[in-house]
């Protein structure tokens, strides 16, 4: 996928972009010292390579009434293709889990979930997540303060 090597304005572009998307495409061109015209064939040139993902808007969740940020850790009860498979398709459509890895160490995936409060974060735990077929154990911690949250990449 990723062949082609990046150059410093390359490496520049995705930097801005990761910081600040909604930036005009001139004030994006000002900043890496190009056009407008090469930002905008450099950005769909790193689109089609796959540096560039998707482009989204970066949300509030106080703001939206998610208060509670939680941490799951989830253990299957056997371990095989078809119950990591069977766990990871559930998943995918709860749209509560903002995250969701494949870990080692204590338990077999790291979710970070979001709730409105704690009523609602027990409920989606006991109701969803723990009857999920395959689910043997799940293990919570409540996040008490976000000190760093990014999605900046270190370039």
């Amino acid at each position: 996928m990723m062949t082609e090597s990046l150059d410093k304005y390359d490496v520049s572009l995705l930097d801005s972009l990761q910081k600040e998307d909604g930036v005009s495409l001139a004030d994006l061109a000002q900043r890496v010292n190009l056009s407008s015209s090469q930002c905008s064939r450099r950005i769909s040139r790193l689109k089609k390579l796959g540096y560039i993902i998707k482009q989204v808007a970066q949300l509030n969740p106080e703001a939206l009434g998610l208060d509670v940020s939680a941490f799951v850790t989830v253990t299957l009860e056997i371990h095989d293709k078809h119950s990591a498979e069977s766990f990871q398709t559930s998943i995918l459509h709860m749209d509560q889990i903002l995250e969701c890895h494949s870990i080692t160490g204590d338990g077999d995936y790291l979710l970070k979930v979001m709730a409105p409060n704690s009523q609602a974060l027990n409920e989606f735990i006991m109701k969803e997540l723990l009857s999920l077929p395959g689910v043997s154990h799940v293990k919570t911690a409540l996040a008490l303060a976000s000190v760093k949250s990014t999605t900046a990449l270190p370039l």
